[in-house]
């Protein structure tokens, strides 16, 4: 028989005081620590560490250097640079969403559009959505814009309500109120951004969709870090709790995966056995799901895969993705994909035996089985499509 266990009102006593004591050594371990630093010249750079600041979240993954000036509800996603060079300066405004591997930098060597936020400066107004590897340099980007996979802007104003497509290139312009940029265009004189056409509703409807998420995802993303911690926004785990996804799942991930430094795989992910993912690269269930990805898929370094609430992404076996890809769904891809680098694969349909080249950019389109798309094509129309060869049709020049 087990005899009941009494503690005695003094023992209670004795082991508080015991636990206050261990505490008080543990602190003044502490401070003994930071105070032997401080004696040998070292000083910190991170304190304290902001990951939650003014109600918005920005990933511990994130690079961030110099002057940055962030507002409320701001979602940062992971892998992103924010740098404000000495004499410059980074402003981001309220509910601003900036998406994974954007650069968004302020550089004192090169012309800058003047600014509140700063002489010299890269900034944001209210309600600005960066998408995914988008590149901004010195720029000042007007309330509720839209920045698209990556396009690439330097010294460019974008007035409010303006709606920049992915792919394009934008130099020392400025874009008017509700102005569209189409898909690949290259504006770089100011008769080509004063003929641009005006954007639809539809896009502004997507803008505010797209807005929606992000508020809630610097929300609970906020929630996710300070009940987990690090741990819990980097690397492989489950997503935020959101009103579309009330029980979020953490990913599976196959026999013999690899995954490299930096990486972020987030959510309902299904990747294959014997696959690789390289640094920075970002597979993000957290909003369209399920991510599926066969088995020997070879990814590279910053690619991001991503898809729109109510969409997924499903590819087949033996992806072979080169750096610097966007893959967004709605997307359905075959076996045996192999895509080059800084390419964009988005609302489409992909066969089997596939080839996309080097900066392609493949938007709403069927490819059939076998078919190449020749590097830097912009592909958004059906019949685009239907034009390419297959690899099998191609001619060898000697």
């Amino acid at each position: 028989m087990y005899k009941k266990l009494i503690t005695h009102p003094i023992s209670r006593q004795k082991s508080k005081l015991a636990l206050m004591l261990g505490i008080l050594l543990s602190a003044l371990t502490l401070i003994a620590v930071v105070v032997n630093a401080q004696e040998g010249g070292l000083v910190s750079l991170s304190t304290p560490v902001r990951v939650v600041v003014n109600s918005s979240f920005i990933s511990p993954l994130d690079e961030v250097f110099g002057d940055v000036l962030v507002g409320k509800k701001v979602f940062v996603a992971g892998n992103t640079v924010l740098r404000a060079e000495p004499d410059t300066r980074i402003c981001l405004g309220n509910q601003t969403n900036f998406q994974d591997n954007i650069l968004f930098l302020a550089k004192r060597s090169i012309p800058a559009p003047p600014s509140q936020c700063a002489l010299k400066a890269s900034s944001t107004g209210e309600r600005v959505s960066i998408a995914h590897q988008a590149s901004i340099e010195n720029s000042k980007i007007g309330n509720f814009t839209f920045v698209g996979f990556r396009s690439r802007l330097n010294n460019v104003v974008l007035e409010d309500g303006a709606f920049v497509l992915h792919g394009a290139t934008l130099s020392n312009v400025r874009i008017g109120k509700n102005r569209l940029v189409p898909i690949g265009a290259v504006i770089a004189t100011q008769a080509q951004a004063d003929a641009l056409p005006l954007k639809t509703e539809a896009n502004a409807k997507f803008q505010n969709e797209v807005l929606e998420v992000n508020e809630e995802f610097a929300e609970n993303y906020s929630k996710l870090y300070e009940e987990g911690g690090f741990d819990a926004v980097t690397g492989t785990g489950p997503g935020p709790q959101t009103s579309w996804n009330p029980k979020p799942v953490s990913p599976t991930l196959g026999k013999n995966v690899q995954i490299d430094e930096f990486a972020r795989i987030v959510g309902d992910v299904r990747l294959g056995s014997n696959s690789v993912v390289g640094q920075r690269t970002s597979i993000r269930a957290d909003e369209g799901s399920p991510i599926v990805i066969g088995d020997n898929a070879a990814i590279e370094d910053r690619v991001t895969f991503h898809a729109l609430k109510g969409t997924n992404i499903r590819i087949g076996n033996n992806l072979k993705a080169s750096d610097n890809i966007v893959f967004h769904g709605p997307l359905q891809v075959g076996n045996n994909l192999t895509i080059g680098d800084d390419a964009i694969l988005f609302r489409s349909k992909v066969g089997n035996n596939v080839t996309i080249g080097d900066g392609a950019i493949v938007v709403d389109v069927t490819l059939r089985d076998g078919v190449q798309v020749p590097a830097k094509t912009v592909l958004t129309t059906q019949k685009q499509a239907d034009a390419l060869p297959n690899v099998s049709e191609r001619r060898v020049t000697l």
